[in-house]
């Protein structure tokens, strides 16, 4: 009887390790971001570039947010840091033509605005922006009326040259990804393979929402002080804050925490992209663009200011949030009330 006992336990199932969600969601991103850049090597149009950008971002936050979960472990250090380096040279090669899609795409939003304007006998570039704005963006000083045709002119010049540069920077981006991808398989099945290896974490995951909120608060700790000057780079650390929160499709409160950060990121970005047009139209035009440039440069100062308020308000809601997840959770006054009668019976 103790053998057949003994028969029925050896012969029950081991129960198998409960599937890290973040890995199965790890693994759907690399896919998507392969198959995108293999799009890139053959045809760069204007979403897989987009894709890849941000696919390569989403990809790294997971990493990094995965990695600060678990002990340190030196076999997992060097292909962690070979996947995460060929993440950002996937990054680096569709940048210039991604930046340059959007600017375009500013460029037509612009005509558009000239042409209504013209049609309408309003002020050219800023003045509607200035009409909706809050009183303090409406000091901006707004550009005069310049007539519409010598501006469209300009405009369809620059746009040229825009595409001139998007036609030059597509075509090296294909031969990059090219060879990004010969090398994309064996990187990215290095780096799981490591993961599977090395021991899984000692303590429950935090949730998304808090571990992007920490990234945030960091963040802030690190750039207390904000500017033109550092302003893209406070971006591109919400940015990979506000991945790290989206990377939980089912948690509500990382989803909120993500949207809140995609309108701070999104609002800087739209300055960013307005202040880099402005450099572009005076790298193409120079001396007979001035009347467009001024245009341009008064659409940058225009969301400067929006971008500021916007860092100013939602900065200090994250962070009080961040402060409220982080505290200590207190004891229930029953609790601490029970605790402290049964402290008094036993003395």
């Amino acid at each position: 009887m103790e053998r057949a006992r003994s028969n029925r336990t050896q012969a029950r199932p081991s129960r198998a390790a409960k599937p890290d969600a973040r890995e199965a969601h790890l693994r759907k991103i690399t896919a998507t971001l392969r198959g995108n850049l293999e799009k890139c090597a053959s045809n760069p149009d204007v979403d897989p570039v987009h894709d890849v950008r941000t696919g390569t971002r989403r990809l790294q936050a997971m990493v990094e947010s995965i990695l600060r979960e678990r002990d340190e472990d030196h076999s997992l250090q060097e292909p962690t840091e070979e996947w995460l380096g060929a993440l950002k040279k996937m990054r680096r090669a569709a940048a210039p033509v991604r930046d340059l899609d959007v600017h375009r795409k500013l460029l037509q939003k612009l005509v558009k605005e000239i042409s209504r304007n013209e049609a309408t006998g309003a002020t050219a570039g800023g003045g509607n922006a200035a009409m909706s704005a809050p009183p303090d963006v409406a000091e901006i000083p707004v550009v005069a009326a310049l007539p519409a045709n010598p501006l469209i002119e300009h405009a369809q010049h620059l746009d040229a040259w825009l595409q001139h540069a998007r036609q030059h920077n597509a075509e090296a981006l294909k031969k990059k990804a090219a060879k990004l991808l010969a090398k994309f398989d064996a990187e990215a099945a290095a780096f799981e393979s490591a993961m599977k290896l090395w021991p899984r974490m000692r303590r429950r995951p935090q949730s998304a929402a808090i571990v992007a909120l920490e990234s945030f608060a960091r963040l802030v700790h690190e750039m207390e002080q904000l500017d033109a000057n550092n302003l893209h780079d406070f971006r591109k650390g919400a940015k990979k804050a506000r991945y790290i929160a989206e990377s939980a499709a089912e948690d509500a409160h990382a989803i909120a925490v993500g949207k809140v950060l995609k309108r701070l990121q999104d609002d800087i970005g739209d300055w960013h992209d307005w202040l880099v047009l402005a450099e572009e139209a005076r790298t193409a035009l120079g001396d007979k663009g001035n009347d467009i440039i001024a245009l341009l440069d008064t659409e940058r100062d225009h969301h400067y200011v929006l971008a500021m308020k916007t860092v100013n308000r939602l900065r200090g809601r994250l962070m009080g949030e961040w402060l409220a997840t982080s505290q200590p959770r207190r004891r229930s006054p029953s609790l601490a009330s029970k605790t402290t009668r049964t402290r008094t019976a036993s003395s």
